[in-house]
């Protein structure tokens, strides 16, 4: 087993190796060319246009982004009630499409939440802001609405499973409820999710240190998103190792 491992490990580290080299002169050179190209005046520019840009469209951005995706939210959730209505309890194909069409109401509603909450916080700075406050609670309000019709439907689909949206233990609730086959799915799911937030966190840190090499943004973005990859690790690894004991037990 140990020469194994070993063999592994020399095989493996060279492209490793290579990698980690590759990426270190790219973004060297990407930071070196981006200070020498950076022109204060064109920055200033760049900067003055984004101001105006958001002055125009974050007064009425929660109001069409909402409309942009809870309507197809609530169209998605219309078509699987619909659909189960007139199932024949036989067609698997049938039953699939009806769950992936209340799947994709879910990811609509969590994008709502998502450009709210940026708009939100962009209405200090471009829009009034207690009518900017006023449409977010009303679309969080439509999105919560689109959200328990999801899980109701889903929950008459399946009778098994437990749990209200407006219940605080909800998700706790909601996984006890599954079976082993959907647990093992929520598993795999949770951990590309994992992969793919590492890699954004890590794209993230690069944008923002080659950025702070041509514009005065500070560390504090930077620092944020160290955060934020530093709960992402600490926490997946307490998860596993809490579980790993669980196991044994």
């Amino acid at each position: 087993m140990n020469d194994t491992v070993k063999r592994d490990n020399r095989r493996s580290f060279p492209l490793f190796l290579l990698v980690i080299l590759l990426s270190a002169v790219l973004g060297a050179a990407a930071g070196f060319f981006s200070a020498m190209a950076a022109d204060r005046g064109t920055l200033d520019a760049i900067w003055a246009g984004l101001d105006r840009l958001m002055e125009v469209i974050t007064p009425w951005a929660i109001p069409v982004c909402s409309a942009v995706l809870l309507i197809p939210g609530f169209v998605l959730y219309r078509a699987a009630k619909k659909g189960y209505a007139a199932w024949d309890q036989e067609s698997d194909d049938a039953y699939q499409r009806m769950e992936d069409q209340l799947s994709y109401a879910l990811l609509l509603s969590s994008l709502v939440v998502l450009t709210n909450l940026f708009f939100l916080a962009a209405g200090f700075l471009y829009a009034d802001i207690l009518t900017n406050a006023l449409c977010f609670l009303v679309s969080m309000g439509l999105m919560m609405v689109l959200q328990q019709k999801v899980v109701d439907q889903t929950r008459r689909m399946n009778p098994e499973k437990k749990g209200s949206v407006y219940d605080v233990n909800f998700q706790k609730k909601w996984l006890e409820s599954c079976d082993e086959l959907e647990r093992a799915q929520i598993g795999q799911a949770s951990f590309r999710a994992f992969k793919a937030a590492n890699g954004a966190c890590a794209a993230l840190w690069l944008v923002l240190v080659l950025l702070s090499l041509v514009a005065n943004i500070g560390l504090l973005p930077i620092l944020v998103a160290v955060l934020v990859w530093g709960v992402l690790q600490v926490s997946y690894t307490l998860g596993c190792i809490r579980l790993s004991h669980r196991g044994s037990r």
